[in-house]
């Protein structure tokens, strides 16, 4: 009967603690970086943000204004995800998990720190996260701003008082373009970044709607190679893309191409790209 008890009783407790390392609904792990093993989601949310802040430094007060000593805007679809980490592990060792998914990502650093370098673990969790459960030990902090393709990220790790460990991800993708966003770009800026060289649809919604409305379809490239070369891959890029729209049923007349290699007048932080500009 005793031996029964005991079995009932470690049941109850593996089946508590399996019930306590569930994610939350309505979460899932980044396609690109999976989840340090045996963790778990705690907090999870999506925002379409007009500007994100991304961290290039420590966090500092300065002028009763606690942010970023600096930071890069950035606009996009924001993913939130906290994970808490089996107390077994440090913050080291869950950040040095994930600059390993980072450095096989190809990943470009822009910021890293460790412990006190990074500023006030409050502040972190309070101020830039807004995640409660950040607040840790300021020796124990990790941080890391990094840009993969089109992704941005920054990661944070750390451990609290009572010894839990907590890893965090801000992910930042560009915005899922729809016919209305880009009317609302060419409206106000009169030019538009198109986020995917094969979808079409938003700029052939566009120009069903406005039939007069002529545009010109450009392409850049930073690749390496000689600049006769860039030229001619953006060239083909812009009227590859102006054939879709043709074949669509958009009248060729209506679309001008060019082609700029790397000879793009803008700050852009992808090698290449495609953007349309009101004619």
């Amino acid at each position: 009967m005793r031996i029964r008890t005991f079995l009932q009783l470690g049941l109850m407790l593996l089946s508590f603690t399996v019930q306590a390392e569930t994610d939350v609904a309505g979460s899932s792990d980044p396609r690109q970086l999976p989840r340090f093993p045996l963790s778990w989601i705690v907090s999870y949310s999506e925002h379409n943000i007009p500007e994100y802040a991304l961290a290039t430094g420590p966090m500092r007060k300065i002028e009763d204004v606690i942010a970023p000593e600096q930071s890069k805007g950035v606009k996009g679809d924001l993913t939130r995800i906290t994970y808490r980490v089996p107390s077994t592990h440090n913050p080291e060792q869950v950040f040095n998990y994930y600059m390993g998914l980072l450095k096989n990502l190809k990943a470009e650093v822009l910021f890293q720190c460790s412990s006190r370098q990074c500023g006030s673990s409050s502040q972190w969790a309070n101020n830039y996260f807004d995640v409660a459960e950040l607040y840790g030990l300021d020796r124990t902090q990790f941080f890391v701003s990094a840009m993969a393709g089109n992704l941005k990220l920054a990661l944070y790790s750390v451990q609290r008082g009572n010894r839990r460990v907590y890893v965090h991800l801000d992910l930042i993708q560009p915005l899922k373009q729809s016919a209305e966003t880009l009317a609302v770009d060419l409206r106000q800026q009169g030019v538009s970044w198109l986020n995917d060289a094969d979808a079409i649809e938003p700029l052939f919604e566009y120009l069903t709607s406005n039939p007069t409305q002529k545009v010109l379809i450009g392409s850049y490239s930073r690749a390496p190679g000689a600049l006769d070369t860039l030229l001619q891959q953006s060239t083909e890029t812009a009227e590859a893309f102006t054939q879709l729209l043709i074949d669509a049923g958009i009248d060729a007349s209506r679309i001008e191409t060019v082609g700029v290699g790397p000879a793009l007048p803008v700050e852009r932080d992808l090698p290449s790209g495609l953007w349309v500009q009101l004619r």
